[in-house]
């Protein structure tokens, strides 16, 4: 969890009010309060993509919802790991 936060501040700019309302916004994630324990939402987390199940039922959140997407729609490279192995090819 403690990457998810340093994530969480960097991608907030280290504004530590909205890092906290999201903090906050993650306990109802966690805990399904809300509508994150409706039937509809939970079907929805075998039915749909990430990105498109936060669009979906991440709206009484607003502030974990644009953060969640943001964090799914991260491409990953793998190109520094082709750096490391290319070294071992010599």
């Amino acid at each position: 969890m403690q990457g998810m936060y340093t994530c969480l501040k960097r991608m907030m700019g280290g504004d530590m009010t909205m890092v906290n309302k999201i903090d906050g916004q993650l306990e109802f994630f966690k805990s399904k309060r809300g509508f994150f324990g409706d039937e509809v939402a939970q079907l929805g987390l075998k039915n749909k993509e990430p990105a498109q199940w936060w669009e979906s039922y991440g709206g009484e959140h607003p502030e974990l919802q644009n953060f969640a997407i943001r964090v799914l729609s991260l491409t990953c490279s793998s190109s520094g790991c082709e750096r490391n192995w290319s070294a071992f090819e010599m």
